[in-house]
């Protein structure tokens, strides 16, 4: 009798061990998983990529801002992109703030890009000058579109390989 109460006990315990061990290893594999993405992503962090797609849309004359959030990048922070439709060409203003060096211009940095149909854009115009005084600075760079129809795609990309992105139609 005794080591029937013995094994039913036992029995008992294991099982309740079992059920409490399963549902810890459900936790317990998703803590992993999670786990493991952000590992992933920690590891993949020099070359990670954000993308923004919107309703976006940029007109004449009519300075549109792009970003609802800065993007941080390792050595630098964009602030805000705007975009206007001027003389027939796309106007881009860059606001971004260094994180080290502060005595270099945006190229330093990273590289900033224009794609319209998988086709980089040329740039007509680039006026990355800076006065050392200025925490936040301005990068204003001029593209020739190709035309109002397909989606223009804005990239940033540090030295890194860090990239964000931003889509918008021309109207």
């Amino acid at each position: 009798m005794k080591k029937t109460t013995i094994l039913l006990l036992s029995s008992a315990f294991l099982l309740l061990g079992g059920c409490a061990n399963n549902s810890n290893d459900s936790r317990s594999e998703s803590d992993t998983s999670s786990s493991s993405v952000s590992k992933a992503s920690s590891s993949k962090k020099a070359t990670s990529t954000s993308s923004h797609a919107s309703s976006l849309v940029v007109n004449t004359d009519d300075e549109t801002q792009l970003l609802t959030s800065p993007w941080q990048f390792n050595k630098f922070t964009i602030h805000q992109i705007e975009a206007e439709i001027d003389d027939g060409q796309l106007e881009v203003k860059v606001d971004w703030e260094p994180k080290t060096e502060k005595r270099a211009n945006f190229a330093n940095f990273g590289e900033i890009k224009a794609t319209q149909d998988g086709k980089t854009l040329r740039t007509a115009e680039r006026d990355d000058d800076f006065d050392e005084d200025e925490t936040v600075r301005d990068l204003d760079v001029t593209y020739a579109y190709q035309n109002k129809t397909d989606p223009v795609t804005i990239q940033v990309k540090s030295a890194d390989g860090q990239t964000h992105s931003v889509s918008f139609k021309l109207q």
